[in-house]
């Protein structure tokens, strides 16, 4: 049952029909098209048919656009409710499934829930995922370009977020220019805000496709945090950098390649300079991405910080063979026109996350580097 006691599956719509139907607004940046995804320049180990049955099929790039919708709910991560109904959407990143399976319980807790009340317009920029690092880069942050190309002023809006955004989330937006006192926040175990006039910006990225506009914003976020005139790492330095794998308790990430001291050790011993992202300040991670030429890594957000990486930058990747986990990071790389390549490992049969791969693999991505692939890099 949903938060207004019907079944779940009828309390679920999607926002662009719903706007469509009367509930609002929507201005179109750009129209969806399809378009074949590159293939990665290196892919190796475990790869099965279906799984390149899977990266190949990867065809569809959704339109982007603002929704303004009228008298709507946001509870949450920040999830939207219109007239007692979840709105999801492809081009939100949020489907049916999400709903289901981390909302069955709102009837539970909604009719007891704390009401803002919020009379001016007013941005919805996180959604699922808020608290991870990656989720920002790749999904909320990008937003801000998608706003400006709509004709928004920035330092006229403000911006609906729970109360506990991440700090690195509150830093980049400072950099962005977006003050404190242009966020309204909200307690979301225990409120839901009544906004009669919603701004719901699209991401970026679907799945694994991502938008031709994706590049504007990177640039625009890479300028931003990290103006030339102030970097410390100069190109045509082209470093070549090995990201550590953080462990998230925040975010619940289990994922781990079992050969993790080998991958890492194997790299130092290549030349590779191991860095850990969080522990740098944001500018500086933004500098560093910037002026590598090689980059190296577990798949996930660590390496998706590529997105602040030059033309010709390659990015090798060690990722598991699972279908869930997708290939966000050749949708990242197309755009970028970056070069790219894998090493498949075999997930393990428990489903706790663990991968592992063949050392021999390893090796030979490392030596198709050192022959000079795509993007040759120098330490």
């Amino acid at each position: 049952m949903s938060g207004v006691g019907r079944p779940m599956d009828e309390a679920i719509i999607d926002l662009r029909a719903s706007v469509q139907a009367g509930r609002g607004s929507m201005i179109e940046v750009s129209r969806a098209h399809r378009s074949r995804i590159k293939p990665p320049s290196l892919l190796i180990g475990a790869v099965t048919s279906d799984l390149l049955r899977l990266y190949h099929s990867q065809s569809v790039v959704l339109g982007t656009a603002i929704y303004r919708v009228r008298e709507a709910t946001v509870l949450g991560e920040g999830i939207v409710m219109t007239d007692g109904c979840f709105n999801v959407g492809h081009d939100l990143n949020l489907g049916r499934d999400y709903i289901a399976k981390n909302y069955v319980a709102t009837e539970a807790w909604l009719p007891d829930a704390a009401v803002r009340r919020v009379h001016d317009p007013v941005v919805l920029l996180t959604g699922a995922g808020y608290l991870g690092y990656g989720h920002w880069l790749v999904d909320f942050l990008p937003k801000l370009h998608l706003l400006r190309l709509a004709g928004y002023r920035l330092s006229r809006l403000t911006f609906l977020m729970p109360s506990d955004t991440p700090d690195f989330a509150r830093r980049w937006l400072a950099i962005l220019g977006i003050e404190p006192h242009q966020c309204a926040v909200y307690d979301r175990t225990r409120e839901v805000v009544l906004c009669r006039e919603l701004i719901v910006p699209s991401t970026l990225r679907f799945g694994t496709r991502v938008s031709p506009l994706f590049a504007e914003a990177c640039a625009a976020l890479r300028d931003a945090a990290a103006p030339r005139r102030f970097r410390r790492f100069r190109r045509p330095a082209r470093r070549r950098i090995f990201v550590a794998r953080s462990v998230n308790a925040v975010t619940h990430n289990t994922r781990s390649l079992h050969q993790r001291v080998l991958f890492e050790e194997t790299a130092r011993k290549r030349g590779f300079t191991i860095v850990s992202p969080e522990r740098l300040g944001l500018r500086e991670q933004v500098e560093l991405f910037d002026a590598a030429g090689t980059i190296c890594g577990e798949y996930g957000s660590g390496l998706h910080a590529s997105m602040f990486s030059r033309p010709g930058t390659l990015v090798m990747a060690a990722r598991d063979d699972t279908a869930d986990l997708g290939f966000l990071q050749s949708g990242i790389d197309q755009e970028l026109d970056h070069h790219n390549g894998y090493v498949i490992g075999a997930a393990s049969p428990d489903g706790d996350g663990r991968f592992s791969v063949d050392p021999a693999d390893l090796d030979l991505a490392f030596d198709w580097i050192d022959w000079g692939g795509p993007a040759k890099a120098t330490v």
